[in-house]
């Protein structure tokens, strides 16, 4: 595949692309993310990171950059495709459809295929719901200010493997309806909450970084946040950003220590050096949307995640 054909796409989809960085908003450091994050991880796929799937519409080359995910399609028991980018060198609507309808025919087929698109891209998300692709949620990226953040502190303890058990248990039952893994018809809801009790344990064994609990005298470890340092981003985007990722509060027994948790871990990723966090919420979790304003967070970006399956 040409490179210079690659580049010349990404030249002319660069309004849009630019938004596919997760830090896209901090306008400062946009061009550096949008280097980082997406041209260079195109340019890498192009070489052979990734699959590619090009076809030709009336003179014009589309080029569908997609992965074959293993331990998702093991897990959910069914063939699982992630859709990373779609480049083109025109803006024609119709022959865009007709190079969705050539991938799904030649590559999708009857696996499952799903892509989280910034709402940006308005263009390809219209082509790609009338190709039958369903929106199963919209998500949000919130920011933190680290360096002004002030708050109460808590009693905390980072997580420990005997602690597993009690986590897998919280996280498979306080579910949130909305988010990718439940909401989507194509997946068994009964495998969505184990995978979210497996995510839970994985991150307490290292997929994580931090996975912090309650330490309070009388109250159960029963919820967690997790937290990626991603300090490998850092010089390279000029601008030190860590993620908190996955939390579970049981309404039981830990009632209010959602919020007591993402205060606590602001200041351990303080800690670490980060100057920002960044927070995934789904748009329907208003409850948790609330908190996050009521902290500080700012919006930073929206996106959607649209999946295929053929039925």
């Amino acid at each position: 595949m040409s490179n210079k054909l690659i580049k010349n796409q990404i030249e002319l989809r660069k309004n849009e692309l630019l938004h596919y960085a997760p830090t896209s908003f901090f306008r400062k450091n946009s061009e550096k993310s949008f280097e980082y994050f997406v041209k260079n991880d195109i340019l890498s796929k192009t070489d052979g990171g990734s699959e590619i799937y090009s076809v030709d519409i009336e003179d014009h080359t589309y080029n569908f950059f997609y992965e074959f995910l293993e331990w998702d399609s093991e897990f959910f028991k069914i063939p699982t495709l992630k859709l990373t980018y779609i480049l083109f060198g025109e803006t024609n609507y119709a022959n865009l459809l007709k190079a969705i309808s050539a991938f799904k025919e030649n590559v999708v087929k009857s696996n499952y295929i799903f892509i989280e698109i910034p709402s940006e891209d308005i263009f390809v998300i219209q082509a790609l719901n009338e190709s039958m692709f369903r929106l199963v949620e919209t998500r949000m990226t919130y920011y933190l200010d680290l360096n002004k953040f002030t708050n109460n502190r808590y009693a905390v303890r980072e997580a420990q493997e005997s602690d597993i058990i009690n986590l897998k248990k919280v996280s498979s039952e306080m579910v949130n309806p909305f988010d990718r893994f439940h909401a989507d018809v194509c997946l068994d809801p009964v495998i969505a909450d184990s995978f979210l009790g497996v995510f839970a344990e994985e991150s307490v064994k290292g997929f994580a970084d931090y996975v912090m609990v309650p330490n309070e005298e009388g109250v159960p470890a029963d919820s967690f946040l997790t937290a990626k340092y991603y300090q490998s981003w850092w010089d390279n985007i000029d601008l030190k950003v860590s993620k908190m990722v996955l939390s579970a509060v049981s309404s039981k027994t830990n009632q209010g220590w959602y919020v007591k948790l993402i205060s606590e871990m602001a200041y351990h990723l303080r800690e670490q050096g980060a100057e920002f966090a960044l927070m995934h919420p789904a748009s329907t979790n208003k409850a948790v949307i609330h908190s996050y304003e009521k902290l500080g967070c700012k919006l930073g970006k929206v996106s959607h995640i649209l999946t295929y399956k053929l039925r």
